[in-house]
């Protein structure tokens, strides 16, 4: 009492100001205090709500059927009838389900959404370990027994190819199925602006056939350095389709290239080569020796050649011939002269390039007999042999190069400028020609 005597007293003193504070905040705390709710007796609005969990079986049966009393879906007093059309269309074949693979389906969670036993989807992934890669967007279909068991499994890779599996006794059987479509030729057309290539692949070409173009024609027409701004392009080629959709990028079997007043034809044979309207061949043949006749080898090409003191590796990437000074080199085939001059090594030395595929080099030369930009022959003579750079003693180091990598020009198959046997001739230059007058028709058109 005494306590709250002297309280009291204190709190007068207070400026007026103060008292009203004071007085505010015991209200406050008051109020705070009155609807504060008992620990023991906890508000129902604040109980968490329970949230639905498919994988909670709750095992009270109250609200609900008997545990040991499940219904069977099969039952036919639960089923709905079918009428005459579905007993009709289930008659003969079991129905097919289809799925379309969603944004992060797997297969595991497709067998269990339509309830397909788990133990077929093993048997799938022991035949097939790719099977369990899909993607969004993939079709699938299937069939079942009237106990849900697989009868078939389908995953379209493809509109061309699907992976089929078949049940039959607990056992699976596999396929890789493909489906046969219709080839049509289909026609290409363009003009240089830039550079063949970039017209080219606009046009729809792919790398690998303009690469195979390029390669099939680099004796008669040189794409990066013949082409120019105006020249017109058609190309023929052989695609297959699938409910009216490319499945493929198809095959070229005929191309009319015009440059100028000039027109640059080719066409495929069924023997998979091109060759010009007449049959003759694209290709320019290589001999396998530079010289007139044949030399001893003095060091075989051998890529893997270890030092017989250091051991390195020191690939020797041509064939030696011990000719004697002074031997006639001969160009081993058709093409241009890009390099003729001295190196400390090689001493003097030619090097000659035979379209886009194949170059050749001839080295420790004891004189030089052409100059680079110089058109050449097979056969014709463009040196002398020699000993010149570094050298052991007389002889002719000659290399054979394929795609700018040295190959073994004794073993390696090399071009034959063999035109279309005589027998297929005259039908190969009918088809020829028709082909020509169809790009050409669409090219003037």
């Amino acid at each position: 009492m005494k306590l709250l005597t002297n309280w009291l007293a204190l709190t007068a003193r207070l400026p007026r100001q103060h008292k009203l504070a004071l007085a505010s905040l015991s209200l406050l705390v008051g109020a705070a205090l009155m609807w504060q709710p008992s620990p023991f007796a906890p508000s129902k609005e604040r109980q968490p709500a329970p949230v639905a969990n498919e994988r909670q079986h709750p095992a009270a049966s109250e609200h609900s059927e008997p545990i040991e009393q499940g219904l069977d879906a099969d039952d036919p007093a639960l089923r709905v009838p079918e009428d005459a059309l579905e007993q009709d269309i289930t008659s003969e074949a079991p129905r097919v389900h289809q799925h379309t693979v969603a944004a992060g389906d797997t297969l595991g969670e497709i067998f269990s959404q339509y309830g397909l036993p788990m133990s077929q989807l093993y048997q799938i992934l022991e035949v097939n370990d790719n099977a369990g890669d899909i993607r969004r967007g993939q079709k699938m279909e299937w069939q079942v027994d009237g106990q849900g068991h697989l009868l078939t499994f389908t995953a379209y890779q493809s509109i061309k190819y699907r992976d089929h599996y078949q049940f039959n006794q607990g056992q699976v059987d596999y396929q890789r199925l493909e489906t046969k479509g219709k080839f049509e030729k289909v026609t290409l057309i363009g003009r240089v602006n830039s550079s063949f290539y970039q017209q080219a692949r606009q046009a729809g070409l792919t790398p690998n056939q303009i690469q195979n173009l390029v390669s099939a024609l680099q004796w008669r027409f040189d794409f990066g350095r013949q082409s120019h701004r105006g020249d017109q392009f058609a190309v023929q080629v052989n695609r297959e389709f699938i409910d009216n959709k490319p499945v493929s990028s198809g095959k070229v079997t005929a191309m009319l290239y015009k440059a100028g007043g000039r027109d640059i034809f080719v066409y495929r044979h069924h023997d998979g080569r091109f060759y010009d309207e007449q049959g003759q061949s694209l290709d320019r043949a290589l001999r396998r020796y530079p010289t007139a006749k044949r030399y001893r080898i003095s060091s075989s090409f051998n890529p893997h050649r270890k030092h017989p003191i250091t051991g390195r590796i020191s690939p020797h990437n041509g064939t030696d011939f011990a000719t004697p000074i002074g031997t006639s080199v001969l160009a081993a085939g058709e093409g241009v002269v890009v390099k003729a001059r001295h190196h400390r090594l090689a001493g003097n030395y030619v090097v000659i390039k035979h379209g886009r595929e194949y170059s050749t080099r001839y080295l420790h030369l004891n004189r030089i007999l052409v100059k680079p930009g110089d058109h050449v022959s097979m056969g014709q003579r463009i040196g002398l042999s020699g000993n010149t750079g570094r050298s052991t003693g007389p002889h002719l180091h000659f290399e054979l190069l394929k795609y700018g990598h040295p190959v073994n020009a004794m073993k390696v198959p090399l071009p034959e400028a063999h035109p279309v046997p005589t027998d297929e001739r005259g039908s190969f230059q009918r088809q020829a020609k028709r082909a020509h007058q169809a790009l050409a028709q669409r090219l003037n058109g």
